[in-house]
């Protein structure tokens, strides 16, 4: 359990903040990569939808270590939806690919389910600290 009490350090905290930064630009490249390379798929034959989910959850994650101040959070969603609107903007363009408000709207959903299991996590852990 000491081991752990590291984590609380401020230093710690910085190093953590600073690799999850760096991770999610990381994210965002790779997501990017994967969304323009040509698609030999004929569309909605794969589970691109719980591509966007998985990749928004933790690119939101990322975002909330990395820039953790409650009065970024605004920013942070508005900034990975933008992102995602921005990844179908460039896919109306490109050939073999299109844009989906669908794969848009699983973006923001990937957003909301990380923000939904946060929730939750922080309720369990306020309500354990009060059981001992």
């Amino acid at each position: 359990m000491r081991d752990l009490e590291f984590l609380k350090t401020g230093r710690a905290q910085r190093a953590i903040q600073r690799l999850s930064q760096v991770a999610l630009w990381g994210c965002v490249l790779v997501v990017a990569y994967l969304a323009f390379l040509p698609s030999a798929e004929p569309i909605g034959a794969s589970w691109d939808k719980a591509n966007h989910l998985l990749a928004f959850a933790v690119m939101a994650w990322l975002a909330d270590l990395g820039w953790p101040a409650k009065q970024q959070a605004p920013l942070r969603w508005g900034l990975l939806l933008g992102y995602g609107l921005l990844m179908e903007a460039v896919q109306h363009f490109l050939p073999l690919r299109h844009f989906s408000l669908l794969d848009w709207v699983a973006d923001g959903l990937g957003i909301l389910i990380y923000l939904g299991l946060k929730a939750s996590w922080q309720h369990y852990q306020g309500s354990s600290t009060l059981i001992h």
